[in-house]
């Protein structure tokens, strides 16, 4: 075999010739033109390394081959020298010196801190941030974040609330709760970047400044307060549905501790597996309409109740009835099945019930079935109602989950309606007014 260091003038071309093998006698023989025109490779050299490259393709490019790597490895694999690696630090920088190949230092040292050491600081600034200073619309005619134009109607403008600028819908896509500083409980429009920061915060705000973990303001559902002397049926958040249900449950205790015939029957109350406490406004002749909001709660396995979630009821009415009432209903969700229909984004309900109301005082007695995505299950219907009206109908509604309201009140967007009612949330410190009221009719029913 020719010597490494020798120059040897070969018959045929070739760029990469610098590393021969075989001897001269054999390279002589070897015509002027070949196919292909790389060097054949015989199968004795099985370790040769074809500088990076398939020995099978055509080379790319000149490189140099470094055998004392190779053999260094060789003898490392064989040895078993390379055993623990994971388990070493990094290489020092001699070992570089020596020509030895080495995984890179992101595999012993992670790229991302780890989660039971934050960076406090960054978590600091942000949450005793103030409020940014808003641009004004003429500032910019373009998205500060995607460059696109701005129109009337397909691409409006709107300010992200934590950094002040100025961006289009798909771009200001998210909704979070802001620091102390900006005194705002309402989950609030922000940009993608600004999104991305605030996102890791959202678990400690929910717990500090979201509407659920604040005191009810308004617990006082007597004679003395305006407010519970009549319950409107559209309510315009939460808290306003948590009042307007724990006033019907008030009034529904007087009428169990006053009239227990004309009460819910305690057997019935006492195997439901939630209740739906809704305040809805019915008029028409013949043909009637409805249109009311509420609330859906359901009994945990322990027998304590969940959060509450709210709802929209909006329905027809057909058959010999005429007037205008405004109805107080409690619907009794007997089973689990019932249950699952009210964590449906929306289902649907058909029955037939008996209205009369003359003044302040008024029933109603109703049977239904509702069927939404998540089950279907049969509901009692139970109601006070005031106004003049009188009839005999069958009802169609459809009752919705108030999403928005939930998100308002919560703080939390991903939160579902089955995370509600199925006991993964905690109970809201400001539906405490709608715990006592329902305790105070469990026990009224006990008497």
């Amino acid at each position: 075999m020719a010597s490494l260091n020798g120059k040897m003038k070969f018959k045929y071309e070739d760029d990469d010739d610098d590393d021969g093998y075989g001897d001269s006698s054999s390279l002589e023989s070897i015509p002027t033109k070949i196919e292909p025109n790389y060097p054949i490779i015989d199968d004795s050299e099985e370790d040769y390394v074809d500088e990076g490259f398939d020995s099978a393709e055509p080379k790319q490019g000149k490189v140099d081959v470094n055998l004392k790597n190779v053999l260094t490895g060789l003898i490392a694999i064989v040895t078993g020298s390379n055993k623990g690696l994971d388990d070493q630090k990094p290489p020092s920088s001699s070992s570089s010196n020596q020509n030895v190949s080495f995984l890179g230092s992101s595999v012993y040292i992670p790229s991302a801190p780890p989660l039971l050491e934050p960076n406090y600081s960054v978590y600091k600034d942000l949450l005793e941030a103030e409020p940014p200073h808003w641009l004004p619309d003429s500032s910019t005619t373009t998205c500060m974040h995607c460059s696109s134009p701005f129109t009337a109607i397909t691409c409006g403008r709107h300010h992200c609330r934590f950094c002040g600028g100025i961006f289009c819908r798909n771009c200001s896509r998210g909704r979070c709760l802001m620091p102390t500083r900006f005194r705002e409980r309402n989950p609030q429009r922000v940009c993608d970047s600004c999104y991305e920061r605030l996102d890791p915060l959202q678990g400690v705000l929910i717990n500090s400044i979201s509407n659920a973990v604040q005191v009810a303001k308004h617990d006082v559902v007597d004679w003395t307060c305006t407010r519970g002397w009549l319950n409107l049926p559209i309510g315009l958040s939460m808290e306003d549905e948590i009042y307007k249900a724990s006033n019907t449950l008030r009034g529904y205790s007087q009428v169990a501790r006053s009239d227990p015939e004309k009460s819910i029957p305690h057997a019935l109350l006492s195997r439901a597996q939630g209740l739906a406490i809704l305040t809805v406004a019915k008029a028409g002749a013949f043909l009637s309409y409805n249109l009311g909001t509420g609330l859906v709660i359901s009994r945990r396995s322990d027998g304590s109740w969940s959060a509450p979630s709210a709802l929209l009821s909006l329905g027809l009415g057909w058959g010999a009835q005429v007037g205008g009432e405004l109805m107080d209903f409690i619907i009794v969700l007997h089973d689990l099945k019932a249950v699952k229909t009210f964590c449906s984004r929306m289902h649907f309900s058909l029955g037939a019930g008996c209205s009369a109301a003359a003044g302040p005082i008024g029933r109603v007695l109703e049977a239904d079935l509702r069927a939404g995505d998540r089950g279907s299950g049969l509901c009692y219907t139970y109601s006070r109602c005031k106004g003049a009206f009188v009839g005999l109908s069958l009802e169609g509604n459809v009752v919705t989950t108030r999403r928005d309201t939930n998100v308002k009140f919560y703080g939390d967007p991903y939160l579902s309606t089955s995370d509600i009612l199925l006991g993964m949330v905690d109970q809201p410190k400001a539906a405490q007014p709608l715990y006592t009221a329902l305790k105070d009719l469990y026990a009224g029913l006990r008497q």
